[in-house]
């Protein structure tokens, strides 16, 4: 009778484990009337400044923070934004802006011509800007609602370029009351207002009551720094996080198989790639050492170990979502053995030693420590220099102290000129922009044609002989273009994952 009840009660208790064991989106709690969102990020911007953004983790989040005359809809079309209209001339050279009225920026102003005007002088001084604004020529105020931009040349592009942050307006008095602090209490016109920013822990934004498509369902914008995308996991898995921002592929198996969190991916507009500086040091005229490096990189090896085989090989400095990118790109094979060649007859016949600076974070990480083992194999030793983020894009991204080291950059914009002109124009050396220091006068003019000539078939063969030089001379090596991944809370409405890695909170809510 005894074993009768033993057996009776391990039954009892098993269906009840059993029961407490089904899927994980039972037990979430109702988040119907959430109104609070955290968004985990690897690494905090440098700065909020729009002047001042060229990466990013900077782009992401300002985005939410500032509006430009024109606005960018999640689906990538362009609509009114802080202009309700505007109109070209019968060249194309000038655009009259008809401004929205009653516009409030986040310290309760009224946005102006004068701000307009303002926002654009200081965004035309910066070199950080410069490929959203070199094709403008000024910002002229016609009357209190009226703005006039004249065009150095016709330029199909520049209503996309007037929808990035980089174009945002922005306070012409709060700019001007703490210009230093401005980057850390950014005053726009946005969805969101920044109320507090913890150096390496968090930023804290609430809705913008005043915002004048009307006040966000996500009322508390938390950004969580969580340098460590284990951590980041566990804390979505936990409910301590609501999204990750941009996912590592490791860890997309683990969230697809969660059923309290969903998953969404595309492939990036940016690529990851090995820079060398063409002007100073090492790699300093000796095109046969770059080559030989080239040869000895399998690009294949490094999408499989750093991004488990997710995203693509990249062949080209254009992305092929971009106009202007070859049909059949040329590229180095991996052949070790003639970077071995190539490495004796760049006088390294013995091998040598690179040291490289390495963001001490995500994919660059990854992709580095790969090339380490790669470049071994030939003769090369590498030595990674680990450094943190600012730190590193001040060294090598804007003052370019370096020989070689692995960075990324975006188009932006699906337009060759993008994430061509500003990267490799001589005229743009240093600063955040030619980090090659490449200066040839003959990709200048390849450069000119594309930016300039209206005939698409003169710009498209521009650019097809521009990567062929690139490659050629091995100014850079484009590695891999990375998946975008993004994460949440299942019962969050509207994650969507975007190929310039944005999150438009505007668009998001909870559901029940």
């Amino acid at each position: 009778m005894k074993r009768k009840i033993s057996l009776l009660l391990c039954l009892v208790l098993i269906v009840s484990a059993l029961a407490g064991c089904g899927s994980k989106k039972d037990e979430l709690p109702n988040t119907e009337d959430r109104q609070d969102l955290t968004i985990a990020i690897t690494a905090e911007p440098t700065s909020l400044d729009y002047s001042l953004a060229n990466e990013l983790n900077t782009f992401s989040i300002a985005g939410n923070v500032y509006e430009g005359l024109v606005r960018k809809e999640a689906d990538g079309s362009l609509v009114p934004g802080l202009a309700e209209s505007w109109t070209y001339n019968d060249d194309q050279t000038e655009i009259t802006f008809t401004l929205r009225e009653g516009v409030k920026f986040h310290n309760g102003e009224t946005m102006t011509a004068d701000d307009v005007v303002f926002s654009f002088q200081r965004a035309l001084e910066s070199k950080s800007t410069a490929r959203m604004t070199g094709a403008i020529e000024s910002v002229e105020k016609i009357d209190d609602t009226h703005v006039l931009m004249k065009l150095k040349y016709s330029y199909g592009p520049i209503e996309g370029c007037l929808a990035n942050v980089n174009c945002a307006i922005v306070s012409k008095s709060a700019v001007e009351a703490d210009p230093e602090g401005f980057g850390r209490a950014p005053v726009g016109a946005g969805p969101y207002q920044v109320v507090e920013w913890k150096s390496g822990e968090k930023i804290v934004m609430k809705a913008f009551a005043d915002y004048h498509r009307g006040e966000a369902k996500i009322k508390d914008l938390t950004y969580m720094v969580i340098a460590d995308s284990t951590s980041a996991l566990v804390a979505l898995e936990k409910g301590q996080i609501d999204v990750i921002a941009n996912t590592q592929t490791s860890d997309k198996q683990n969230i697809t198989s969660n059923a309290n969190l969903q998953y969404d991916e595309t492939i990036a507009d940016s690529f990851f790639f090995l820079t060398f500086n063409n002007a100073e040091g090492l790699f300093a005229d000796n095109v046969k050492l770059r080559q030989a490096i080239a040869y000895a990189i399998d690009k294949e090896s490094i999408l499989l170990g750093a991004m488990e085989g997710i995203g693509s090989v990249a062949h080209s400095v254009i992305p092929g979502n971009c106009f202007g990118a070859p049909e059949n790109p040329d590229d180095y094979e991996y052949n070790p053995e003639m970077a071995k060649q190539l490495l004796a007859e760049a006088g390294y016949p013995d091998g040598l030693t690179i040291n490289m600076p390495t963001m001490s974070s995500g994919y660059y990480v990854k992709i580095s420590d790969i090339l380490v083992d790669q470049l071994r194999q030939v003769g090369i030793t590498v030595n990674q220099e680990l450094m943190e983020r600012t730190a590193y894009l001040q060294d090598v991204y804007t003052n370019c102290q370096y020989d070689m080291s692995v960075l990324s950059i975006s188009a932006l914009q699906p337009d060759a000129d993008f994430i061509t002109f500003m990267r490799y124009h001589s005229d743009y050396i240093g600063g955040g922009n030619n980090f090659t220091k490449v200066n040839n006068p003959k990709l200048d003019e390849l450069l000119e044609i594309g930016r300039f000539d209206s005939d698409p078939a003169k710009r498209t063969a521009a650019y097809a002989e521009l990567c062929q030089i690139i490659k050629d001379d091995a100014v850079l090596l484009p590695l891999v273009n990375p998946p975008v991944g993004v994460a949440g809370n299942v019962k969050l409405q509207g994650l969507k994952a975007f190929s310039d890695q944005s999150i438009y909170v505007y668009d998001l809510s909870w559901g029940a």
